[in-house]
Protein backbone atom coordinates (compact mmCIF):
# COMPACT_ATOMS: atom_id res chain seq x y z
CA UNK A 1 0.00 0.00 0.00
CA UNK A 2 1.97 3.19 -0.69
CA UNK A 3 0.78 6.42 0.27
CA UNK A 4 -1.97 8.37 -1.02
CA UNK A 5 0.03 11.06 -3.27
CA UNK A 6 -3.41 12.86 -5.51
CA UNK A 7 -5.64 13.55 -2.84
CA UNK A 8 -9.16 15.44 -3.23
CA UNK A 9 -9.73 17.97 -0.67
CA UNK A 10 -13.27 18.63 -0.37
CA UNK A 11 -13.94 22.51 1.68
CA UNK A 12 -16.84 24.10 2.10
CA UNK A 13 -17.58 28.13 2.84
CA UNK A 14 -14.79 30.44 4.29
CA UNK A 15 -13.69 29.07 7.25
CA UNK A 16 -10.68 29.85 9.77
CA UNK A 17 -9.39 25.94 9.57
CA UNK A 18 -10.21 23.60 6.68
CA UNK A 19 -10.14 20.61 8.76
CA UNK A 20 -10.09 18.10 5.56
CA UNK A 21 -7.06 20.38 4.05
CA UNK A 22 -5.19 20.37 7.08
CA UNK A 23 -5.35 16.75 7.66
CA UNK A 24 -4.20 16.10 3.48
CA UNK A 25 -0.99 18.27 4.38
CA UNK A 26 -0.28 15.86 7.04
CA UNK A 27 0.64 13.25 4.39
CA UNK A 28 3.44 15.18 2.47
CA UNK A 29 5.52 14.59 5.71
CA UNK A 30 5.69 10.82 4.07
CA UNK A 31 5.44 11.34 0.56
CA UNK A 32 5.58 14.11 -2.24
CA UNK A 33 1.43 14.77 -2.84
CA UNK A 34 -0.55 16.56 -5.25
CA UNK A 35 -3.69 18.51 -3.38
CA UNK A 36 -6.97 19.11 -5.39
CA UNK A 37 -8.95 21.47 -3.90
CA UNK A 38 -12.87 20.85 -4.62
CA UNK A 39 -15.43 23.61 -3.65
CA UNK A 40 -18.79 23.58 -4.39
CA UNK A 41 -21.20 26.41 -4.28
CA UNK A 42 -25.05 27.17 -4.84
CA UNK A 43 -26.95 30.66 -4.32
CA UNK A 44 -30.88 30.43 -5.47
CA UNK A 45 -30.46 32.63 -7.80
CA UNK A 46 -32.88 31.18 -10.15
CA UNK A 47 -35.81 32.35 -7.40
CA UNK A 48 -35.37 35.88 -8.47
CA UNK A 49 -37.12 35.01 -11.85
CA UNK A 50 -39.26 37.40 -11.69
CA UNK A 51 -37.24 40.32 -9.76
CA UNK A 52 -34.39 39.93 -12.54
CA UNK A 53 -33.44 39.23 -15.63
CA UNK A 54 -31.72 36.13 -17.11
CA UNK A 55 -28.52 38.27 -17.83
CA UNK A 56 -28.52 39.96 -14.08
CA UNK A 57 -28.83 36.68 -12.81
CA UNK A 58 -25.99 35.22 -14.91
CA UNK A 59 -23.69 37.92 -13.88
CA UNK A 60 -24.43 37.97 -9.77
CA UNK A 61 -23.52 33.72 -10.39
CA UNK A 62 -20.32 34.27 -12.04
CA UNK A 63 -19.69 37.04 -9.42
CA UNK A 64 -20.08 34.41 -6.44
CA UNK A 65 -17.82 32.28 -8.40
CA UNK A 66 -15.11 35.08 -8.98
CA UNK A 67 -14.89 35.46 -5.29
CA UNK A 68 -14.66 31.71 -4.44
CA UNK A 69 -11.81 31.50 -7.27
CA UNK A 70 -10.28 34.08 -5.22
CA UNK A 71 -10.37 32.94 -2.00
CA UNK A 72 -9.48 29.28 -3.16
CA UNK A 73 -6.26 31.24 -5.06
CA UNK A 74 -5.35 32.25 -1.93
CA UNK A 75 -5.46 28.97 -0.10
CA UNK A 76 -3.63 27.13 -2.74
CA UNK A 77 -0.91 30.08 -3.11
CA UNK A 78 -0.21 28.93 0.99
CA UNK A 79 -0.12 25.29 0.07
CA UNK A 80 2.37 26.09 -2.43
CA UNK A 81 4.84 27.34 -0.02
CA UNK A 82 5.13 24.08 1.46
CA UNK A 83 6.40 22.90 -1.70
CA UNK A 84 3.13 21.07 -2.56
CA UNK A 85 1.44 21.13 -5.45
CA UNK A 86 -2.07 22.76 -5.49
CA UNK A 87 -5.09 22.86 -8.13
CA UNK A 88 -8.41 24.45 -7.70
CA UNK A 89 -12.11 23.62 -8.61
CA UNK A 90 -15.29 24.76 -8.36
CA UNK A 91 -18.67 23.56 -8.75
CA UNK A 92 -22.31 25.12 -9.16
CA UNK A 93 -24.67 22.59 -7.70
CA UNK A 94 -27.21 22.74 -5.38
CA UNK A 95 -26.92 18.95 -4.67
CA UNK A 96 -23.11 18.86 -3.30
CA UNK A 97 -22.66 15.29 -3.03
CA UNK A 98 -23.27 14.91 -6.95
CA UNK A 99 -20.90 17.23 -7.40
CA UNK A 100 -17.97 15.54 -5.33
CA UNK A 101 -18.95 12.33 -6.76
CA UNK A 102 -18.18 13.25 -10.43
CA UNK A 103 -14.83 15.20 -8.99
CA UNK A 104 -13.67 12.12 -7.61
CA UNK A 105 -15.14 9.86 -11.05
CA UNK A 106 -13.18 12.87 -13.60
CA UNK A 107 -9.55 12.97 -11.76
CA UNK A 108 -10.14 9.25 -10.12
CA UNK A 109 -7.72 10.38 -6.78
CA UNK A 110 -5.83 7.83 -4.52
CA UNK A 111 -7.54 9.54 -1.57
CA UNK A 112 -10.59 11.87 -0.47
CA UNK A 113 -10.82 13.95 2.11
CA UNK A 114 -13.56 16.05 3.75
CA UNK A 115 -15.00 17.32 7.18
CA UNK A 116 -17.84 15.66 8.62
CA UNK A 117 -20.74 17.61 7.72
CA UNK A 118 -21.61 18.81 11.66
CA UNK A 119 -20.30 20.81 14.30
CA UNK A 120 -21.07 18.56 16.83
CA UNK A 121 -18.31 15.84 17.71
CA UNK A 122 -21.07 13.18 18.98
CA UNK A 123 -22.58 13.08 14.92
CA UNK A 124 -23.03 10.64 13.40
CA UNK A 125 -21.74 11.22 9.89
CA UNK A 126 -23.87 8.55 7.94
CA UNK A 127 -26.44 10.29 9.57
CA UNK A 128 -26.18 13.83 7.66
CA UNK A 129 -27.71 13.62 3.94
CA UNK A 130 -24.67 14.48 1.89
CA UNK A 131 -21.79 12.35 3.81
CA UNK A 132 -24.47 9.44 3.53
CA UNK A 133 -24.48 9.45 -0.15
CA UNK A 134 -20.79 9.69 -0.35
CA UNK A 135 -20.06 7.06 1.63
CA UNK A 136 -22.21 5.04 -0.30
CA UNK A 137 -21.33 6.28 -3.59
CA UNK A 138 -17.96 7.75 -3.87
CA UNK A 139 -15.78 6.28 -6.07
CA UNK A 140 -12.45 6.37 -3.95
CA UNK A 141 -11.69 5.71 -0.63
CA UNK A 142 -13.20 8.58 1.45
CA UNK A 143 -11.90 9.38 4.98
CA UNK A 144 -14.66 12.20 6.72
CA UNK A 145 -12.35 14.24 9.30
CA UNK A 146 -13.62 16.03 12.43
CA UNK A 147 -10.42 18.07 13.59
CA UNK A 148 -7.51 19.03 12.11
CA UNK A 149 -5.25 16.57 13.71
CA UNK A 150 -5.57 12.76 14.43
CA UNK A 151 -6.71 11.93 17.77
CA UNK A 152 -4.55 10.23 20.27
CA UNK A 153 -7.42 7.16 20.15
CA UNK A 154 -6.59 3.50 18.13
CA UNK A 155 -7.14 3.76 14.37
CA UNK A 156 -9.76 0.40 13.83
CA UNK A 157 -9.76 -1.97 11.04
CA UNK A 158 -12.96 -3.94 10.58
CA UNK A 159 -12.81 -6.98 8.81
CA UNK A 160 -14.58 -10.19 7.69
CA UNK A 161 -12.33 -13.11 8.22
CA UNK A 162 -14.91 -15.43 6.66
CA UNK A 163 -15.09 -13.90 3.92
CA UNK A 164 -15.42 -16.81 0.85
CA UNK A 165 -16.13 -14.42 -2.03
CA UNK A 166 -12.93 -12.73 -3.93
CA UNK A 167 -14.34 -9.37 -3.26
CA UNK A 168 -14.50 -9.21 0.47
CA UNK A 169 -11.24 -11.12 0.31
CA UNK A 170 -9.53 -8.07 -1.61
CA UNK A 171 -11.67 -5.91 0.93
CA UNK A 172 -10.14 -7.37 3.73
CA UNK A 173 -6.06 -6.85 2.62
CA UNK A 174 -7.01 -3.42 1.16
CA UNK A 175 -8.51 -2.23 4.60
CA UNK A 176 -5.46 -4.19 6.64
CA UNK A 177 -3.17 -1.98 4.62
CA UNK A 178 -4.44 0.98 5.25
CA UNK A 179 -4.79 0.76 8.66
CA UNK A 180 -0.96 -0.33 8.61
CA UNK A 181 -0.61 3.00 6.21
CA UNK A 182 -2.46 5.06 9.06
CA UNK A 183 -0.84 4.17 11.28
CA UNK A 184 2.55 5.26 10.31
CA UNK A 185 0.96 8.75 9.11
CA UNK A 186 -0.82 9.22 12.29
CA UNK A 187 1.37 7.51 14.78
CA UNK A 188 -1.31 6.03 16.46
CA UNK A 189 -1.82 2.19 17.38
CA UNK A 190 -3.86 0.17 15.64
CA UNK A 191 -6.53 -2.68 16.18
CA UNK A 192 -8.27 -5.15 13.95
CA UNK A 193 -11.64 -6.37 14.74
CA UNK A 194 -14.54 -8.35 13.24
CA UNK A 195 -17.82 -9.90 15.15
CA UNK A 196 -19.93 -12.90 15.09
CA UNK A 197 -22.89 -13.27 15.32
CA UNK A 198 -25.08 -16.79 17.37
CA UNK A 199 -29.11 -16.51 17.39
CA UNK A 200 -30.32 -16.55 20.94
CA UNK A 201 -29.89 -19.64 22.93
CA UNK A 202 -33.80 -19.92 22.93
CA UNK A 203 -33.86 -20.83 19.37
CA UNK A 204 -31.61 -24.04 20.14
CA UNK A 205 -33.65 -25.49 22.96
CA UNK A 206 -35.33 -28.44 22.49
CA UNK A 207 -32.65 -29.50 19.60
CA UNK A 208 -31.51 -32.95 21.30
CA UNK A 209 -27.50 -32.96 21.46
CA UNK A 210 -27.14 -29.38 20.68
CA UNK A 211 -24.55 -27.86 22.95
CA UNK A 212 -25.32 -24.00 22.67
CA UNK A 213 -22.11 -23.08 24.74
CA UNK A 214 -19.84 -25.44 22.64
CA UNK A 215 -21.25 -23.77 19.01
CA UNK A 216 -20.24 -20.46 20.61
CA UNK A 217 -16.73 -21.99 21.95
CA UNK A 218 -16.23 -23.57 18.35
CA UNK A 219 -17.35 -20.54 16.85
CA UNK A 220 -14.95 -18.33 18.66
CA UNK A 221 -11.85 -20.15 17.92
CA UNK A 222 -12.66 -20.69 14.21
CA UNK A 223 -12.99 -16.70 14.03
CA UNK A 224 -10.43 -15.84 15.77
CA UNK A 225 -7.91 -18.38 13.92
CA UNK A 226 -8.96 -16.50 10.59
CA UNK A 227 -8.62 -13.43 12.05
CA UNK A 228 -4.91 -14.17 13.00
CA UNK A 229 -3.79 -16.11 9.71
CA UNK A 230 -4.99 -12.77 7.84
CA UNK A 231 -3.24 -10.62 10.48
CA UNK A 232 -0.36 -12.43 9.65
CA UNK A 233 -0.33 -12.45 6.30
CA UNK A 234 -0.59 -8.10 7.06
CA UNK A 235 2.36 -8.49 9.83
CA UNK A 236 0.18 -7.25 12.67
CA UNK A 237 0.68 -8.28 16.26
CA UNK A 238 -2.07 -10.67 17.71
CA UNK A 239 -2.50 -9.03 20.77
CA UNK A 240 -4.13 -5.98 18.33
CA UNK A 241 -7.06 -8.48 17.46
CA UNK A 242 -10.53 -8.11 19.12
CA UNK A 243 -13.34 -10.85 18.11
CA UNK A 244 -16.50 -9.50 19.45
CA UNK A 245 -19.65 -11.34 19.76
CA UNK A 246 -22.60 -10.08 18.38
CA UNK A 247 -24.19 -8.45 15.26
CA UNK A 248 -22.13 -6.15 13.11
CA UNK A 249 -23.50 -3.23 13.12
CA UNK A 250 -23.83 -2.99 17.17
CA UNK A 251 -20.55 -5.13 18.52
CA UNK A 252 -18.14 -3.17 16.29
CA UNK A 253 -19.36 0.46 17.40
CA UNK A 254 -19.63 -0.55 21.04
CA UNK A 255 -16.05 -1.25 20.71
CA UNK A 256 -15.06 1.85 18.99
CA UNK A 257 -17.07 3.92 21.75
CA UNK A 258 -15.43 1.42 24.66
CA UNK A 259 -11.76 2.01 22.97
CA UNK A 260 -11.82 5.58 22.07
CA UNK A 261 -11.15 4.55 18.68
CA UNK A 262 -10.25 8.40 16.27
CA UNK A 263 -10.18 6.39 13.14
CA UNK A 264 -12.45 3.33 12.05
CA UNK A 265 -11.59 1.72 8.37
CA UNK A 266 -14.21 -0.80 6.86
CA UNK A 267 -14.87 -1.44 3.29
CA UNK A 268 -18.07 -1.29 2.02
CA UNK A 269 -20.30 -2.05 -0.78
CA UNK A 270 -21.92 0.60 -2.63
CA UNK A 271 -25.79 -0.13 -4.03
CA UNK A 272 -27.44 1.62 -6.97
CA UNK A 273 -31.41 1.54 -7.82
CA UNK A 274 -34.37 0.20 -5.41
CA UNK A 275 -31.61 -1.70 -3.73
CA UNK A 276 -30.02 1.53 -2.02
CA UNK A 277 -33.06 2.73 -0.92
CA UNK A 278 -34.22 -0.39 0.90
CA UNK A 279 -31.16 -2.55 1.46
CA UNK A 280 -28.56 -1.86 3.62
CA UNK A 281 -25.26 -3.66 3.48
CA UNK A 282 -23.67 -4.66 7.31
CA UNK A 283 -20.79 -1.83 6.46
CA UNK A 284 -23.64 0.75 6.24
CA UNK A 285 -25.32 -0.37 9.23
CA UNK A 286 -22.15 -0.66 11.12
CA UNK A 287 -21.47 3.22 9.83
CA UNK A 288 -24.75 4.21 11.01
CA UNK A 289 -23.55 3.42 14.35
CA UNK A 290 -20.16 4.99 14.57
CA UNK A 291 -19.77 8.53 16.09
CA UNK A 292 -15.65 8.15 15.79
CA UNK A 293 -13.92 9.51 12.27
CA UNK A 294 -13.90 6.63 9.17
CA UNK A 295 -12.58 5.53 6.05
CA UNK A 296 -14.35 3.86 3.46
CA UNK A 297 -12.92 1.21 0.70
CA UNK A 298 -15.03 0.11 -2.30
CA UNK A 299 -13.84 -3.25 -3.88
Amino acid sequence: MKTPKNILVVISGKRKVHEALERALLFAKFTKINIHIFNVIYQPIGDLTDLISSQHREEMKQQYLADRELYLKEIAAEVEKKSIKCSIEIAWNEEVHEAIEAAAHKRQPDLVIKRISAKSTNINPFAMPTDRHLLRYCPAPLLLVKDSNWDTGPICAAVDPMAKDDDHKQLNNEVLEYAKMFKKISGNPTCVITSYYIPPVSTAMGVPGMDYELIKSNTQQSYTEKLQSLAKSHTLLAADLHVVEGDAELAIPKFAKEQKVSLMILGTVGRTGITAAFIGNTAERVLAELTCEVLTIKP
